[in-house]
This record gives C-alpha cells, structure tokens and sequence, in this order.
C-alpha cells in the first residue's frame, strides 16, 4: 500500500517557489548575459586584475628591478603610505599636504569659473532677442571638443617667454597704444608669486581664513544638528546618517579651528597641516594664472551644454506667471531658473569636480607640473613616481591615498548638493 503524501510546509513551499523563479529568470537572462560575459571578462583584466595588482605592490618596495622579478621585491608594509604622507620619498620639491591644499584650491578655482560663465553664457545665448544663437553655440564647443594633445601644446606656445603668443600681443598692443605692458614674461618659468604682497597676506590670511572658515563651519553644523535632532520625532529612529554626516564635520571642523589658533597665539603655525596644506596654494606662481586661463577656455563649454539644455526645459509659462506677479528679472533668476536647472547641473558640477581634481593632460602639456613642482597636482606627482623615480610601490600607495582622498569630497559633494537624491522627495 503506497505511502500518503507528506503535506509541504509554508517554508519549503517559499523555498521551492524561489528556486523556481531563480531558474526561471536565469533562462529568461541567458540571451543578455551571453552579451554581458565577453565584455564583464575584458574589464576583469584590464581593469579589476590591475586594481587588486596596484593594491598588492603598494606594500612592497616595489621598483623598476622588480618588473622582471615581482618575488624579490621586499615587504615593506605601510612604509609606502608612511612615506608618501610624511614626506619620506626621497624626490625632490615633494610634499603631500601643500600639493593636496593646492590641488584643492585649483579645483575650486575653476569650477567657480566654469559653472558660473557657462550658465551666464547659456542665459544670453537663450534670449530670443540675440541674432545667432545657433551658431555661438557651436562656436563655443570647439574649445571642448579639440585634441587636448592640440590645445596643450598650442597654449604652451603661447606663453612662452621668447616669441610666445600673449607677449607678442602685449607688444603689438603697446607699439599701437602706446602702453607700457610687459612683454618678456616668464609666464611658465618664473618661481615667485606675480604680487610680493600675495607673500605677505598667504602668512596672515591662510591662517585667519582656516579659523574662521573651520569655526563657522562648526556652529553652523552644529546648529542644523541640534535643529534636526538625532531622532525622527514621528518614527523615533535614530537618523544615523546625519548624525554621521552633521557630528562628524561639526567635530572635525572645530577642532581644525581651535588647533590652528593655538599654533597662531603661540607664534608658529608650521605645525599644523591645514597651513601647510595651504600655503602654497594662496601665494601660486605665475604659471597657475596661465594653466588657470587656459583650463578655464577648455571647461565652461561643457557646462553651457549642460545649462542650456536645462534652460530650454523650462516652460516659458513660469515666466509670464511671474511677470504678472510683479517679479524682477533677479527674482525670477533665483526663484525658477536656478530651481530648475539644479538638477541637471548637480551632477555636472560633480562630473567637472572629478575631471578638474584628476586633471593630467593641461598640466602634463603645458608646464609639466614646473617650475619646480609647483603647478603638480596629485595625479601628475603621480606620473612622476613612475615615469621618473620608478617607484612603483609607492606610487601605488600614492595612488590609493589619491583616490580615497577623491572619495571623501565626492560624498561630501553629494551630500551638500544631494545629488542622488530624488529631485521631488
């Protein structure tokens, strides 16, 4: 007599019904991942394999010797991210912090130039009085869309001491005018700051500006802290993520502050990073002026791209509401324009942050970080490691640094604009 039926119970009946999907959606996904295989393959050794390798190397004294024989290299272990942050690589002009605070400040410096010409240029070129919108716009891509190869090395040119460019447009406009513009500029070799008075107030402003900035950062966090809560009063849950975010800033920024006061009133401030980080930084030389002119001719066409798309998206009902209400062109800017062009220019901004941090070509082509280091940023003193110290460990360890360093500002980034945040929420 055949035995009955075991009855399947809820849990098993869950199990069966979710191996089932599984293999069902597995089938249905045989086609794409045919596809998706060859490509996710290419990217595991060109991409991935190099990555891990990178990580592997950046705890050995990893040399040019070692290239043929990988096992004789020594572990060293965080020796290479000691060195690379306590300046104990033996190259020459190298130091971690001012060429991170200068790195900081070039990247700021041109995304406060390349958003706000971009979108000024994209709102005169979507006013319907101006005669040849069409064709502006595609003039003013050509900066964009050139070789950078092409552009870095016509600008060099261009600021050459001896038959550059832009002085022999100061000649030709002193023999027409008769002014008196210099025109034997050392635009790309000269050491000392352009102004003697940008020395004297990079060692009084820096630190002021790090203690004031720091300690209004701190009360500032520190009140939206407070104002918000640690808890949601609805829910009663713990809101980790700015208590994380708020507490954290508000602690690191004030004590950045009280330490950098300290080390002013006892007369010295040699001891703190956040001077040092800076101080190259707020006296540059005179080629940062020239890569500065150049990179911003290179990035305000992106975001006019950008900012013209999103202006062209806003119904012209909003205005002629606005109008109607008595709203000044000003208000209007601020009220319906800057709203609703934020979420497209959010996430370009973030873009042109990465592309302007990690910028090799303009520096590498046209002052290849001189004179004397000192318009390297951090990807091209990186190159250097390589191509010219062969320190192969170390620029790995470098390398990590950099990229963690990148990290952090893109969440900062993202959490001040939240950028990934749902526009409507």
């Amino acid at each position: 007599m055949a035995s009955a039926r075991q009855p399947v119970s809820g849990s098993e009946l869950n199990d069966i019904n979710l191996r089932s999907s599984f293999r069902a959606g597995l089938r249905a996904s045989g086609i794409p991942w045919l596809f998706i295989v060859p490509s996710l393959l290419v990217m595991l050794f060109i991409t991935f394999y190099p990555q891990v390798y990178q990580v592997v190397i950046s705890f050995y004294n990893f040399t040019a010797e070692n290239l043929t024989n990988p096992g004789a290299a020594p572990l060293v272990g965080l020796k290479n991210y000691q060195d690379v942050l306590v300046d104990g690589l033996n190259v020459p002009n190298y130091s971690f912090f001012p060429l991170l605070g200068f790195n900081i400040m070039w990247t700021v410096v041109n995304l406060v130039f390349h958003v706000s010409l971009g979108v000024i240029i994209a709102l005169v070129l979507n006013l319907k009085e101006v005669w040849g919108r069409r064709f502006y716009r595609t003039l003013f891509l050509i900066p964009w869309g050139m070789p950078v190869l092409i552009t870095g090395l016509i600008w060099n040119n261009m600021w050459q001491k001896n038959s550059g460019g832009v002085n022999l447009l100061a000649t030709s406009v002193n023999d027409r005018l008769g002014t008196s513009l210099p025109t034997n500029t050392d635009w790309l070799g000269q050491i000392d700051p352009p102004l003697s008075i940008l020395t004297w107030l990079n060692g009084l402003f820096v630190p002021l500006l790090i203690i004031v900035g720091c300690g209004a950062l701190a009360v500032w966090m520190g009140r939206v802290l407070l104002r918000d809560g640690i808890s949601d009063p609805q829910t009663g849950k713990w809101k980790a993520d700015r208590v994380v975010w708020n507490g954290g800033i508000t602690v690191l920024a004030g004590l950045a502050a009280i330490f950098t006061l300290l080390d002013v009133l006892q007369g010295s401030t040699s001891s703190s990073i956040l001077v040092e980080m800076f101080q190259r930084a707020g006296a540059p030389v005179l080629a940062f002026y020239a890569l500065l002119i150049t990179n911003i001719w290179l990035g305000w066409p992106f975001m006019m791209v950008v900012a013209t798309g999103a202006l062209q998206s806003i119904p012209p009902d909003l205005y002629e509401a606005a109008d109607v209400d008595g709203a000044s062109k000003w208000e209007q800017f601020w009220s319906i324009t800057v709203p609703l062009i934020r979420p497209a220019m959010v996430p370009a901004i973030m873009l042109g942050t990465i592309w302007t941090f990690n910028l090799f070509n303009v520096i590498f082509f046209i002052t290849a970080g001189g004179p004397r280091n000192q318009t390297d940023l951090l990807i091209t003193q990186a190159y250097k490691l390589i191509g010219q110290e062969q320190l192969y460990g170390a620029a790995s360890a470098f390398s990590i640094i950099v990229f963690f360093v990148l990290l952090i500002i893109t969440l900062i980034n993202n959490r001040v604009t939240r950028a990934t945040e749902r526009y409507d929420a």
